[in-house]
């Protein structure tokens, strides 16, 4: 019963620190970087991105200190594509 309640009390905690707003990711040469862009127009600081898994249906990205997961299905196909060449190191 304690491990079930630590175990939601720590779920919470993660899911009130998760980022809001719009990433912006900007790649330079083979670095990535990004930032989230607040609802009120404001950049926060930039971070190194690092892509470890992109899967058919799943993307996993080290943003800074951050793990961030993205299911880029809700992506028109276009913007699904070009993430996916984004996330992309050349021989993987």
């Amino acid at each position: 019963m304690l491990g079930a309640v630590a175990a939601v009390l720590l779920l919470r905690q993660e899911y009130r620190y998760q980022p809001t707003g719009e990433l912006r990711v900007i790649k330079n040469g083979y670095q990535l970087s990004a930032q989230w862009l607040s609802a009120e127009g404001e950049l926060e600081n930039e971070h190194p991105v690092q892509a470890d898994y992109v899967g058919p249906w799943l993307i996993g990205l080290h943003i800074g200190p951050q793990r961030l997961w993205l299911w880029p299905d809700s992506l028109s196909a276009h913007d699904q594509r070009a993430l996916r060449r984004l996330c992309h190191s050349p021989g993987r």
